[in-house]
């Protein structure tokens, strides 16, 4: 065994990665993504003596650049944490790609799953060291993201190390795992009650994360259609439309509009809810509403864009509400 007793690493975990060494016979990558904070600097660190002790990876970095920091071992496996013991046993298995994953016996049929799951999931599971529950929740979270990889997403956070997501996520205790930020499971999960949630709950119950991630994999019609079928509203889609991060607010902005041509009253009925806040919005946002109204394009609409025509906006907003009101044909001879 070569010495890496350089490396700060227990005894153990360096023993048990060299055990990987002749597994990965063929590159494997993973993308690992860094802000300036500490957390940022122990998961470069570890990931440096991971490339060491396996030559076989291929370690891809990147800024965050207002993504979340972290591990990414492919497109729906994030590690945000440093893994040691039972987890570092999770993180290598997760090496192995999905298969590996769904091969593991959790007593529930993986070939079931992907047909099971309608919608996507975003499972958070909250660890942190020495914790005796961590090493079972983490296996199980794992399990279902390899049998359904298109549909489940897991994100696997040292609370200590990322404090402030855990006092956001309201964690106290350890393993905390949450699913679209509504339903939690605190301690270890029997994987039969996850399974049957993740199949069986409501569109309208999904979460910012998990339509966002809709949105941004490709599939913004996906959730139009999912609120066409339902003809309700999903809460978090009107937090979209009005986030100030641009690239976020445009994806669903795009599902705005086929929601428009799926079902045109439900589109109305989301602009309501969209004027109901239009006052508190950034300037920038305001225009995008007003944009969307001309997508929208109704009579009934008017009104509410002529009191921003002539009320106390920025030059810009008014000068936007004056275009659709022209664009639709009407409002022909105001000042914008």
């Amino acid at each position: 065994m070569e010495n890496h007793t350089n490396l700060p690493l227990s005894p153990a975990d360096e023993k048990l990665i060299l055990q990987h060494r002749e597994i990965f016979s063929k590159p494997v990558k993973i993308r690992l993504v860094l802000d300036d904070d500490p957390a940022s600097q122990k998961m470069s660190s570890f990931c440096e003596q991971l490339v060491t002790l396996l030559p076989a990876i291929r370690l891809i970095q990147e800024s965050a650049d207002g993504e979340l920091s972290g591990i990414f071992l492919s497109d729906n496996i994030h590690f945000m944490m440093v893994p040691t013991g039972k987890l570092l046993e999770a993180f290598l298995l997760a090496l192995h790609g999905n298969e590996t994953l769904a091969g593991q016996d959790m007593g529930v049929d993986a070939g079931e799953l992907n047909a099971r799951f309608t919608v996507p999931a975003i499972l958070k599971i909250y660890v942190i060291d020495d914790c005796p529950y961590c090493g079972k929740a983490v296996p199980k979270g794992l399990f279902l993201a390899g049998a359904a990889a298109s549909k489940v997403h897991i994100r696997i956070i040292d609370a200590l190390m990322f404090p402030e997501l855990a006092k956001s996520d309201k964690v106290k205790s350890a393993p905390a795992t949450i699913m679209d930020d509504t339903f939690r499971w605190t301690g270890d999960f029997k994987i039969e009650e996850v399974i049957e949630m993740i199949a069986g709950r409501d569109p309208v119950q999904l979460g910012y994360d998990t339509l966002k991630m809709m949105i941004s994999s490709g599939d913004a019609e996906r959730v139009a259609s999912l609120m066409d079928e339902y003809n309700t509203m999903i809460p978090a889609f009107r937090d979209l439309l009005t986030t100030e991060k641009w690239t976020e607010r445009l994806g669903a902005m795009v599902a705005f509009e086929y929601l428009v041509e799926k079902n045109t009253a439900l589109a109305g009925e989301v602009l309501d809810h969209l004027w109901e806040v239009f006052d508190t919005l950034d300037t920038a946002v305001m225009g995008d509403v007003l944009h969307l109204v001309g997508v929208l394009n109704q009579d009934s609409q008017d009104r509410r864009l002529k009191a921003v025509l002539e009320g106390e906006y920025p030059e810009v907003v008014r000068g936007v509400a004056g275009e659709v009101l022209r664009a639709g044909g009407r409002g022909k001879g105001r000042e914008g």
